[in-house]
């Protein structure tokens, strides 16, 4: 039971080194706005998010299976102290190892997913703009006093006649 739980715990390490992965390549796409190729980066990491939800399934029936059979686990514990529950030392220590190892791939994985969702953010509303200025209208930096933005339509004298 604990030696499944470590195993869970280290491949959803390997899982999130992929997503790592991926969120690298991705910043790079979106830098270069290369659609086709993020089109076929989010599909593969679409496929390594359901995987990581199936470990995530596993892990949590392998911590259900340990609170039944070891006094002093609950929903409360962290990783450090169930641990310091393990039944050896060895066990202790793989279990302490990969809860580590995925506390940081996990960290790293999150702080590049946060700035690639600001480069797509900024992409949007530069996206938005331009069709703005197509289509007509600006959206003012500010917001109205009802707290909504303040959309300007702009007139276009078009010839229709040439």
């Amino acid at each position: 039971m604990w030696n499944a739980f470590t195993a869970t715990l280290e491949e959803l390490s390997r899982q999130y080194e992929k997503i790592r992965v991926v969120q690298e390549k991705k910043r790079k796409i979106l830098v270069a706005l290369d659609m086709e190729s993020l089109e076929k980066l989010t599909a593969e990491e679409d496929f390594l998010a359901r995987a990581v939800e199936r470990l995530e399934t596993d892990r949590l029936a392998h911590l259900a299976h340990i609170a039944k059979a070891t006094p002093g686990v609950s929903a409360e514990t962290n990783m450090e102290e169930l641990a310091l529950l393990a039944p050896s030392d060895a066990v202790h220590r793989s279990v302490l190892a990969a809860s580590r190892r995925l506390s940081k791939v996990v960290a790293e994985t999150k702080e590049l997913r946060d700035g690639n969702a600001l480069l797509i953010e900024g992409a949007l509303m530069a996206v938005n703009r331009q069709l703005g200025r197509i289509g007509g209208a600006v959206v003012d930096p500010v917001y109205g006093s009802g707290g909504t933005e303040q959309v300007r339509h702009l007139r276009k004298n078009l010839d229709y006649e040439a």
